[in-house]
């Protein structure tokens, strides 16, 4: 039992040190996206685009957006197949 526990669990300190990690690498990356962000938002107001480059495009019948009108913060994807 000792050496099934010992295989499987780290110490606190370890498990310090990865916390550490993971939150340096999201950090990194959040400035990372930031940065992207500020500059397509940059380049589209340069452009003179008429729409907004992150604006999500609604897939599906009038009827189904009708329904979610009152759906709240609720988005449908559809996997099925365009022939």
């Amino acid at each position: 039992m000792t050496q099934w526990f010992d295989e499987r669990y780290i110490t606190r300190g370890e498990h310090q040190e990865i916390v550490a990690y993971y939150r340096k690498l999201v950090a990194q990356l959040h400035r990372k996206v930031s940065d992207l962000r500020t500059q397509v938002d940059a380049q589209a107001a340069h452009i003179g685009a008429a729409q907004p480059v992150n604006e999500v495009e609604a897939v599906g019948s009038p009827a189904d957006t009708a329904a979610d009108v009152g759906g709240g913060n609720v988005i449908r994807v559809d996997f099925r197949r365009l022939r």
